[in-house]
């Protein structure tokens, strides 16, 4: 496949590493704080202190496995004396484990006077309102539905589509997915709803939360197969072939670098598992070239109407825009709207939430053999 180029919008990038003087942060922030209370919110350093508390749960389990492998090893010990302490050994270091990498994705997300101040000089030069958070994020209804959704670090344009920049938490409270997920994303609200579509990044972070069975995989041409994996409803291939046309697929390719792209209802979503509103520059520079590698697009993908509904009565037809290029049908479907069975995809578990039932069910099937001995 041979991609294209296009022209991209530059960004004033100064703010994010020019030195600064403290009396301009101090000022700044006297300001910043009395208008965001939330960002002296000392929940944030409780939180991180019980987590760093709560990593010593790993050493032990070390210990208590060890003792386990050292009966097991001398030989001729009750089973009891064995299951017993190597479940609790197990679920402890991976509550520990689990702890320690909450505390990293924490501790490097924590907030200074002087980071708000470049944030906020970014985010003035080019165009953009600035919010601290958290925030909740439940107007992102089709994501918030996972689990509890909090954001930070909002930046949004000023432009007549909706388009928001954040680093975001999401809370899945179940024992599916027991972990909370990390990461930033770009999303940008669309004028009809479409069908889910995934596409993954091939070489993205490990799938630790849940994915698409792989029965709704397509694949597409040329090597698009080597950069993205696509997922969309089954019966609707051609709906995708339709919305990733082989220059939409070119720009991912040449643009979208480490970004899952989700269409999802009325929300196309860049997301990754590092957080996207940073200090980096060249980060930044990466996250508007993926967003206009899309937004051009995005006209003939709310012209796109799904013909599996049922159809409009050929007077009202008359008056709507079908799209009938692509359609090619005497009555029109009924316009914003997605067949059940295109909404969503189903999912299968990821690594990490069958990694979770798995220590579940030893610790629970080891805690049962012990009782019963």
């Amino acid at each position: 496949m041979h991609t294209t180029e296009y022209s991209t919008t530059s960004l004033d990038t100064a703010a994010l590493t020019d030195r600064v003087k403290r009396r301009d942060v101090r000022k700044f922030y006297r300001a910043f704080a009395a208008r965001y209370q939330s960002v002296r919110n000392p929940d944030m350093i409780i939180r991180r202190a019980t987590m760093f508390m709560g990593i010593g749960c790993a050493p032990i389990g070390v210990f208590a496995l060890a003792y386990a492998a050292a009966e097991v090893a001398r030989g001729g010990a009750p089973v009891a004396d064995i299951v017993a302490p190597a479940g609790v050994g197990l679920l402890m270091l991976s509550t520990g484990i689990m702890l320690a990498w909450f505390f990293v994705r924490t501790f490097k997300r924590r907030d200074t006077p002087k980071r708000h101040y470049r944030l906020a000089r970014f985010a003035a030069a080019n165009g953009l309102s600035y919010k601290p958070g958290p925030i909740s994020g439940k107007h992102l209804k089709p994501w918030a539905r996972r689990g509890l959704l909090r954001l930070t670090r909002v930046m949004r344009p000023a432009s007549q589509r909706t388009i928001e920049f954040a680093n975001y938490e999401l809370k899945v409270d179940t024992l599916r997915s027991p972990n909370a997920q990390f990461g930033g994303f770009c999303a940008m609200q669309l004028r009809t709803s479409l069908p889910h579509i995934l596409l993954r990044a091939q070489h993205g972070p490990f799938a630790f939360a849940a994915l698409p069975d792989g029965t709704q995989r397509l694949s597409l041409e040329g090597d698009f197969d080597d950069h993205f994996t696509l997922y969309c409803p089954e019966e609707y291939e051609r709906d995708a072939l339709y919305l990733f046309t082989p220059d939409v697929m070119a720009r991912l390719i040449d643009r979208v670098h480490g970004f899952d792209v989700e269409i999802i209802d009325d929300w196309l979503l860049l997301v990754s598992s590092r957080d996207v509103v940073t200090l980096d520059p060249e980060s930044w520079q990466k996250l508007y070239d993926a967003v206009g590698a899309l937004s051009d697009k995005i006209d003939r993908w709310e012209r796109w109407r799904d013909d599996r509904l049922p159809e409009v009565p050929p007077v009202v037809a008359a008056a709507v825009d079908t799209g009938a290029d692509w359609v090619g049908a005497k009555h029109a479907a009924p316009t914003g709207r997605v067949a059940k069975r295109g909404r969503r995809l189903r999912m299968r578990l990821g690594w990490g939430e069958r990694i979770g039932l798995l220590i579940f069910a030893v610790v629970l099937i080891g805690g049962a053999i012990a009782l019963s001995l």
